[in-house]
């Protein structure tokens, strides 16, 4: 399995705790021995419109640590209400720190993600898009294990800020129960369509959540017989060459690759009644 980790330096955090969330989370990804990438969105470095160092070294951190680093674009902008062209403008704004941060540390920027995984509607526009991508240099970084994560994330910082600890319990273990169903739906949904296992790529966020449980959540794939690699190793399997569907959100490229045969593959998990009820009110307000 690789290990994704979005909207770098940090997701939704409170301020003051970036540095934590990034401390902890290399912490445990170290201790599992995890071949981690993070996929950073470059606005997230800057403050009132001028680079903050102190965000920057985050990044830096991750790098020393012997992770590696992806392109998330610059504002996190999904493909609607762009043109492909504005889109290209925006991965070019991501990598304007990120990519001599890259060279400075030894490695090369390679992979990028499309914020909300959304490829684009259509297929002439997700081909235009993949062939600036791909002259840009770089590869997309697909996902099989989707889950909602961000929605218990959410919830998760608000309990956190209002000291609630109860509920922050509540919410995690939650959280692990949650993800035990996702990953165990798409292992049966790949073992379905394509009759064998394949690399699984799991998608989370750099938040509060994953710095206070990321630990129990690797325990529980490592326990299902999971070990980590590289995306780059994961993407050698022949599965990530098949045809995808198109698709106006963000899916699972299992699903994907069932659309694309003409399947009509099953729902995920829902994310529990109320936890999606209390996220909706905190969005709200």
């Amino acid at each position: 399995m690789v290990i994704t980790i979005d909207d770098l330096p940090c997701a939704n955090c409170a301020d003051g705790s970036w540095g934590t969330v990034t401390t902890e989370l290399l912490d445990v990804l170290g201790s599992h021995r995890v071949p981690a990438i993070g996929f950073v969105n470059e606005g997230k470095l800057y403050r009132d419109g001028v680079l903050d160092s102190t965000r920057l070294v985050l990044l830096e951190e991750w790098l020393r640590r012997g992770q590696d680093l992806g392109n998330h674009t610059y504002a996190h902008k999904g493909t609607d209400g762009q043109t492909v062209a504005e889109y290209g403008d925006d991965i070019m704004r991501g990598e304007r720190s990120l990519r001599p941060l890259m060279k400075k540390h030894g490695k090369e920027l390679r992979y990028f993600r499309h914020p909300f995984l959304r490829t684009g509607h259509a297929p002439s526009y997700r081909d235009s898009l993949n062939a600036v991508i791909a002259k840009l240099g770089y590869t997309v970084a697909p996902v099989t294990l989707d889950n909602d994560e961000y929605v218990y994330a959410f919830c998760y910082e608000h309990a956190q800020r209002a000291n609630d600890t109860a509920l922050m319990s509540a919410l995690a273990t939650g959280y692990l129960m949650y993800m035990d169903s996702v990953i165990r739906f798409h292992e049966d949904q790949t073992k379905e369509f394509l009759g064998r296992a394949i690399p699984q790529i799991l998608l989370i966020h750099a938040n509060a959540l994953n710095a206070d449980n990321l630990g129990d959540l690797l325990d529980r794939l490592e326990q299902r017989g999971y070990r980590f690699v590289p995306l780059e190793e994961a993407l050698a399997d022949e599965a990530y060459n098949l045809p995808e569907s198109t698709t106006q959100y963000g899916f699972s490229w299992i699903r994907r690759w069932r659309l694309a045969a003409g399947q009509d593959p099953p729902w995920p998990p829902e994310v529990d009644a109320g936890v999606m009820e209390r996220y909706e009110k905190l969005r709200k307000h």
